[in-house]
């Protein structure tokens, strides 16, 4: 059986690491990624590709590659339509000119469905493939991911679940996805930070909850955030909702009061009574592994 290279291209590092169908791990790379924040991406992540195959005597006969992206990817796995998080990489054809050019098979997907396959073998949470399970990760933006029955539901176009992106009144200003109201304007790092710069400024983003985590401000923060979690929930009951992401994991997020909030704005009694809530430690290596696991779950 194959073996995966899997990639995880993110803001800040881009990270490799070769992957079997069991999850296993071997020669970890991580890097920066500004190298692929210009208008030679494509051909900057070739040559670390072939870099790395060399590096580690890689046969690309025996290999396939998954790549992670903050982005909204083709059903196909292929085209990258956008980044608004990493403008580097979008509007492009990504899996296939990387196919054309390095004669193996490649796979793009957003990376939130890599951390979401992750996480469901971490935990071993649908060992009968059988559950609906939801993953919410808040980083810069707001990262949401479905799994329905043993596959990531993608939809018609393969940006299913960009939650970040519905409409939330209130959500002032132009999304980088060009979208109006979107909710990450509001539910995201980004955001916390532009509060932190108009209402605490002599506070560093990773004390914002612990010294000001009562404060009115904060609080309405949290509230809102509760309002897409919830509606995604009372639309698909899920068996599981996994909360991550580097603003959830800071020091004193109100964790309680964002669950509180969330099963209010559920649909009562059901699933607002029953919500099965887990809390994932990511790491480095979460999104390369993810993505060979959504390869090998591809292919059976």
């Amino acid at each position: 059986m194959k073996k995966v290279i899997g990639i995880d291209i993110g803001g800040t590092n881009l990270r490799f690491g070769v992957v079997d169908h069991n999850g296993n791990l071997e020669h970890f790379e991580k890097k920066s990624s500004g190298s692929l924040v210009s208008d030679n991406a494509v051909e900057n992540l070739k040559n670390e590709i072939l870099r790395y195959m060399d590096t580690y005597q890689l046969n690309k006969e025996e290999l396939a590659i998954t790549i992670g992206v903050p982005s909204a990817v083709s059903k196909d796995k292929s085209f990258i339509y956008s980044s608004p998080n990493l403008k580097g990489l979008e509007n492009m054809d990504l899996g296939h000119l990387l196919r054309d050019a390095l004669q193996m098979p490649v796979f793009v997907d957003r990376d939130v469905n890599y951390l979401l396959m992750n996480d469901i073998k971490n935990f071993d949470i649908d060992p009968d493939r059988d559950k609906t399970i939801l993953g919410m990760y808040l980083g810069t933006g707001f990262g949401n991911a479905v799994y329905i029955n043993g596959s990531l539901h993608c939809g018609k176009h393969g940006v299913a679940g960009e939650l970040g992106h519905i409409p939330l009144r209130g959500a002032h200003g132009q999304c980088g996805c060009g979208g109006k109201e979107c909710s990450e304007l509001h539910c995201s790092g980004k955001h916390l930070q532009e509060i932190r710069a108009e209402y605490f400024p002599d506070t560093v983003i990773d004390d914002i909850f612990t010294k000001h985590g009562d404060d009115p401000v904060i609080q309405e923060y949290i509230d809102i955030l509760s309002y897409p979690i919830s509606t995604e929930i009372t639309i698909l009951d899920p068996d599981y909702v996994l909360m991550a992401g580097g603003v959830m994991i800071m020091k004193d997020f109100p964790m309680e009061r964002l669950l509180e909030q969330i099963r209010i704005r559920c649909r009562h009694p059901y699933p607002a009574e029953d919500i099965q809530f887990i809390f994932p430690e990511h790491t480095q290596t979460s999104g390369v592994i993810g993505g060979a696991l959504a390869y090998f779950a591809s292919v059976k």
